[in-house]
């Protein structure tokens, strides 16, 4: 038939076939009756009310599979979280505010892996995490369309503790039940609760592309659909990791290239290790000592040796003491040693990290409790500790529960 009513339509089902004929006195006065989602004709532009999809529960391109979203559109976001490093570029150049890094537990890509590449990942260990595959969930995952659930597919592990190593089996501790199993150590995985995610706002984000375009390592992807970017609730809209996968096929081809990098470098790295320990030493004769004339001379002696361990960290403590004029104690507050919190109990705080936290003058979790987001950049280049990793362990939000809890 021909298209924008130049001839009769022939409706596709009943139901729609019902809603025109309801509607028939509002149609132009031709009196032809038109597809509930047509509006114009050839003779007189139609002056019958149009009718809105019903979305989520009908979809344009169910009713009329000719339509498509064009490949450029800029939709759902879709990050491949593999290959992200978390150096927060897409965080610092969002003008909404909608990027948060996290961290997640999850197996990793070179511990999952298969054929040439197996063996190089890490190896369990008691306190570790430990993950095994739910074959309950295959066919299900097979079905799972991301586009459309509104949800987050099936989590395809089950996570546990490593509580002991024993031969070939392995005692673990199921995250989700408390229950104790023996299991055997080729049915688990090695998983990490440190591998870099992220959590997306959704409802803020206005798709202006700009974290796909500052992304180095070609991590994050604006996708064309537009599914799955609506909700009942706000709540809704904050998309997890498990939630931000890019197409499968997209998907898998980085996944797959990551793997071949890290996998190779490791093969490099062991093969290096086993190289130098198979090298046999040859031992040198060491040639006569020659006696020389000690001449004195009066001068002062000067001290090559280089510092102690312990003189370096006193070296270290003192720089970072020196740096505590820069922080603002007007928002952290003051405390003295007396005071002091055992601030080990945050996770991702040592011994020494404590040392050097005292030495910028902070001793409480009440202190880190009211860090800034610039204070949290301050403290943590003040510390040298790793970049981001404050912010990323989010040390305010843990010290602002142990004292909820008491703890202090």
């Amino acid at each position: 038939m021909g298209y924008h009513n130049t001839s009769h339509p022939e409706f596709l089902d009943d139901a729609s076939e019902h809603r025109a004929k309801s509607r028939a006195k509002y149609n132009d006065i031709s009196k032809q009756e038109f597809a509930p989602d047509r509006v114009t004709s050839d003779l007189f532009p139609s002056l019958w009310k149009p009718q809105t999809v019903q979305y989520p529960y009908e979809r344009l391109e169910d009713m009329e599979p000719w339509l498509f979203v064009p490949g450029n559109y800029n939709g759902r976001i879709g990050v491949i979280w593999e290959t992200c490093t978390a150096c927060k570029m897409c965080v610092n150049i969002c003008p909404n505010d909608c990027l948060h890094m996290t961290t997640e537990l999850r197996v990793d890509v070179l511990d999952n892996a298969e054929g040439e590449y197996e063996g190089y990942g890490a190896e369990l260990e008691v306190g570790g995490y430990a993950a095994k595959f739910r074959e309950e969930v295959t066919e299900e995952l097979e079905s799972f369309d991301l586009i459309t659930a509104h949800s987050a597919p099936p989590s395809e592990w089950r996570f546990a503790q490593v509580l002991d190593l024993s031969g070939s089996t392995a005692t673990v501790r199921w995250n989700d039940s408390g229950q104790e199993e023996v299991l055997a150590q080729s049915e688990l995985r090695t998983a990490d609760d440190q591998i870099v995610s992220g959590r997306i706002d959704i409802g803020r984000c206005m798709f202006c592309g700009l974290c796909m375009e500052a992304c180095g390592f070609t991590s994050f992807f604006m996708t064309n659909e537009y599914d799955g970017m609506s909700g009942f609730t706000r709540q809704d809209l904050w998309f997890d990791a498990s939630r931000t996968r890019v197409l499968p096929s997209v998907h898998q081809e980085a996944v797959d290239g990551e793997l071949a990098k890290r996998a190779t470098k490791e093969r490099d790295k062991r093969a290096k290790k086993a190289a130098k320990a198979a090298k046999p030493e040859v031992e040198v004769a060491k040639p006569a000592p020659v006696v020389e004339e000690k001449v004195e001379v009066n001068a002062e002696p000067v001290d090559d040796k280089p510092l102690a361990k312990e003189e370096k960290k006193e070296a270290e403590l003192q720089r970072i003491k020196e740096r505590s004029k820069n922080i603002d104690f007007d928002v952290l507050g003051t405390a003295t040693a007396e005071e002091k919190d055992d601030l080990k109990t945050i996770k991702g705080v040592g011994p020494f990290i404590e040392e050097k936290l005292n030495a910028l003058g902070i001793y409480t979790f009440s202190q880190i409790s009211k860090m800034t987001s610039e204070l949290e950049d301050q403290v943590n280049e003040a510390i040298e500790f790793f970049p981001g990793r404050v912010k990323r362990d989010e040390w305010a939000n843990q010290a602002k529960d142990l004292l909820d809890k008491g703890d202090a």
